[in-house]
């Protein structure tokens, strides 16, 4: 793994090694040694940290001094080179033009101008901020900008409540009030001589035009798509040494999980751990708990290093992450990363963007298929699910074609997940959740429209979703790349025309086939699973008494700012309505599943609660919050 930082001096003063040391000290974790190159040339300073066996460099070609934390898919002579000649030949539009895993800074010392670079998909962190007429600078971690005195750690309070009520940030955000993120995809040029903010430029945008327009039979589809996420996998590999991965239950991390273990046994030393995270004990009705699942991958690649990491729940007064606020540090996410690096990897693989990509469900896709007037392909369809599940064609055809499009309390039984009726909104103060709704992500992949599925890769929640597990690696010196995010699959999925995604009864088409022979039988061929909400209503339940508490802490505080944000009554009568572990046994020797009509109400509740206490806490002075 590498991380980059640099600044660029707008005062007419030079960039110093002394700065560039209190960046390089702000992102390197306690314990580890990376290797630094440092680099000053007038008003700039570039350097990079190197927490893998290589040594940190920042190259000169050209008259360019280049800092990169870079991964290509297809590498062709060094990577610096690469970089330059997509400048040289795009401009701007450079990152659209590299395919891998990158966050990049190049200074031009003839032309005294900053590039800055990010992948397509954000898989590598990079993010700046400007103060006029003093500095422009830039790092891996927002800990680099804030912790070493270039911008402030105040608090974008709308920016976290925003997060908090869509589980991700939006855009640019960062949680920090003077610290932005580059937006995946995007580039960004500043020169001392400039006047007013930078302004990044979009590179990476889909065609929607392009948008289903692939041509070939079904079984053409998955012999593309199979190749195609093999070569995403190998390409993530390292040469030699050990890697880890995300294994869960599910067809992306499986899939993920199996073919490395097929290619590890092609390269030296190159073991495997397979890392899940998992309730404490089984949840739920057997038929869906996910740990049969993941024992049949293990069977079936000998080999495979293991570990369960049981999963927990983040609670108010965590010591919270520098990077990424209102996330505790210590958690079962963060313990995969320290397995990982302990295992020797340095790297993992996850199966993230799978959902929205390979094995992209497609929205409603039986109903979408009766609107477009496809039905003959939607009739043998039903035929086929209706058969496979041994239910009436009648029965099939009403829940794949009639209760998705039922107002909730006749089809459809309970709220989505982000609908402010479930989640965090219900408990902002009107002007504050008017606030929030400017800036939060448009919702996506509710239709099957060629804007819609675009967005879901250009304008949503993937690029900080991936930020979010890259800033959790570099805690510990790793890095994460993620195969079924790789450009010619995401490519490749979005050319596929609807009726493509389901086949044999079956949605998440072509995948399901392609995997054939790679995924145990039982697991290409699952639809459900028990999800690890089930284990966390059980601790709510245990810890009910100590979040009530703490509503009646933040509530006896009376802090202005928290009642510019919150509705402290209504979060008060949230957290009352988490059910009596007394209610959740009852369920659960009844066989039940334990959770609730809605099953992510409660999850949002205790993220608003997290939020007020975080906030809390800031304007008190009181500890519970990491500052560097």
């Amino acid at each position: 793994m590498r991380l980059i930082a640099g600044v660029l001096q707008l005062d007419g003063s030079s960039a110093t090694e002394s700065l560039l040391a209190r960046m390089a000290a702000a992102m390197t974790p306690p314990g580890l040694r990376p290797s630094l190159a440092c680099r000053v040339d007038g008003p700039a300073g570039l350097l990079a940290l190197d927490f893998s066996n290589g040594q940190a460099a920042i190259p000169e070609r050209d008259g360019w001094l280049v800092a990169a934390d870079l991964r290509l898919d297809r590498p062709t002579g060094t990577v610096e080179d690469q970089v330059l000649r997509a400048i040289a030949d795009h401009g701007a539009d450079f990152p659209d033009r590299l395919d891998g895993d990158f966050g990049v800074a190049l200074w031009d010392r003839r032309r005294e101008e900053l590039w800055l670079g990010r992948d397509f998909i954000g898989a590598r962190p990079l993010a700046w901020t400007w103060s006029a007429g003093r500095h422009f600078a830039f790092a891996s971690l927002p800990k680099g900008l804030h912790a070493s005195g270039l911008a402030s750690p105040a608090s974008d309070l709308v920016g976290l409540a925003t997060k908090a009520s869509q589980t991700y940030f939006s855009g640019s955000d960062s949680g920090f009030a003077d610290i932005r993120y580059l937006e995946a995809g995007h580039s960004l040029r500043i020169s001392p001589a400039d006047e007013g903010p930078p302004q990044p430029h979009r590179a990476y945008r889909p065609d929607p035009s392009q948008v289903g327009r692939w041509r070939g039979t079904p079984k053409q589809a998955a012999a593309k798509l199979r190749m195609l996420i093999e070569e995403a996998v190998a390409a993530r590999m390292p040469n030699s040494g050990p890697v880890a991965c995300h294994l869960t239950g599910g067809l992306d991390s499986s899939a993920i999980s199996v073919l490395a273990a097929r290619a590890a046994r092609q390269r030296p030393g190159c073991g495997v751990l397979a890392l899940s995270r998992a309730t404490a004990e089984a949840i739920g009705p057997p038929g869906l708990d996910e740990r049969p699942l993941i024992a049949d991958v293990l069977r079936q690649e000998r080999g495979v290093d293991h570990l369960y990491v049981v999963d927990d729940v983040a609670m108010p007064g965590g010591k919270s992450d520098p990077d990424w606020p209102c996330s505790a540090i210590g958690g079962s996410d963060d313990r995969i990363m320290e397995a990982a690096a302990a295992f020797g990897a340095d790297r993992l693989l996850s199966g993230v963007g799978g959902d929205e990509g390979a094995t992209y469900n497609g929205a409603r896709p039986y109903l979408a298929l009766l609107r477009s007037g496809q039905w003959l392909p939607l009739l043998r369809e039903l035929r086929v699910r209706a058969k496979r599940a041994d239910m009436s064609l009648l029965r099939v055809a009403y829940r794949q074609l009639v209760a998705p499009v039922l107002p909730r309390g006749l089809g459809r039984k309970r709220a989505g997940m982000f609908e402010d009726k479930a989640g965090v909104m219900r408990y902002l103060v009107p002007t504050m959740a008017e606030r929030v709704r400017t800036r939060r992500l448009r919702p996506t992949l509710h239709s099957n429209r060629a804007e819609d599925r675009v967005r879901a890769f250009a304008d949503h929640h993937i690029p900080s979703r991936c930020t979010y597990y890259s800033i959790l690696a570099a805690r510990h010196g790793i890095a994460v790349s993620f195969p079924m995010l790789d450009r010619r699959v995401v490519d490749f999925i979005l050319s596929l025309p609807l009726h493509h995604l389901l086949a044999d009864g079956y949605a998440r088409q072509p995948f399901r086939e392609a995997m054939r022979g790679i995924l145990p039988e039982r697991l290409r061929t699952t639809e459900a699973k028990v999800g690890l909400f089930d284990q966390r209503f059980l601790i709510y339940a245990e810890r009910r008494s100590t979040l009530l508490s703490e509503i009646d802490r933040l509530q006896a505080l009376a802090l202005p700012i928290l009642s510019e944000m919150f509705d402290l009554d209504a979060l008060r009568a949230g957290l009352e309505r988490i059910p009596t572990t007394d209610d959740l046994a009852v369920r659960k020797a009844q066989g039940q599943r334990i959770v609730g009509a809605s099953p992510w109400a409660i999850g949002f509740t205790i993220e608003a609660l997290i939020l007020a206490r975080e906030i809390a806490d800031r304007y008190t002075g009181e500890p519970g919050r990491s500052r560097g």
